[in-house]
């Protein structure tokens, strides 16, 4: 698998020859482009991945670690219903609350 450079830029701190050996797109990938990716990157994981994949990914983990606004976008983008974009998007504004203390 190979990635575009936007997204390698995204991910310099991890082994790009290891994560392309993967037999599926890692879940760091997925997280670092919902993350932090900007337009090419979003793009290309709309391409790279099917709306199931990018919910597993959101039911799994997602959920618990991007912030709100980039949570609701990716929940739109992955048909997660609506009551359930709402859990979690409330959740993510809790997780941020509690770091501004």
């Amino acid at each position: 698998m190979s990635f575009p450079e936007p997204v390698e830029r995204l991910l310099w701190e991890y082994d790009l020859e290891a994560l392309r050996a993967e037999p599926e797109l890692p879940e760091i990938v997925i997280e670092r482009v919902m993350a932090r990716g900007g337009m090419e990157p979003m793009r290309w994981l709309m391409k790279a991945t099917s709306p199931e994949r990018r919910r597993r990914f959101l039911e799994e983990r997602g959920r618990k670690v991007l912030a709100p606004r980039e949570l609701n976008f990716w929940a739109l983008f992955s048909s997660v219903p609506e009551e359930r974009t709402a859990e979690w998007v409330r959740d993510a504004r809790k997780r941020e609350a509690a770091w501004r203390g």
